[in-house]
């Protein structure tokens, strides 16, 4: 059977775990990663116009998010918004 301890306080202090999750990756300063927060956007579109869109992001292999984002990098690059 162990032997009881004494309760101090430095036997009942439990050190500060921080997870590796938590922490930036080794050799990038905090400061450099940036991740950008995404606004929802919602839109109406036709039944078959949804359906169409769904189809053309898997066989992309892209959520549609993903895909419609494409979709409109595309149109503002032939267009010449950039």
């Amino acid at each position: 059977m162990a032997k009881p301890t004494e309760l101090t306080a430095a036997a009942l202090s439990v050190p500060q775990i921080t997870p590796k999750a938590a922490t930036s990756p080794r050799g990038v300063p905090e400061k450099e990663i940036v991740v950008e927060k995404p606004i929802p956007l919602q839109v109406r579109l036709p039944r078959e116009h949804v359906k169409a869109i769904k189809v053309a992001a898997a066989q992309s292999e892209q959520t549609i998010s993903e895909f419609m984002l494409a979709c409109f990098l595309a149109y503002m690059h032939t267009t010449k918004h950039d």
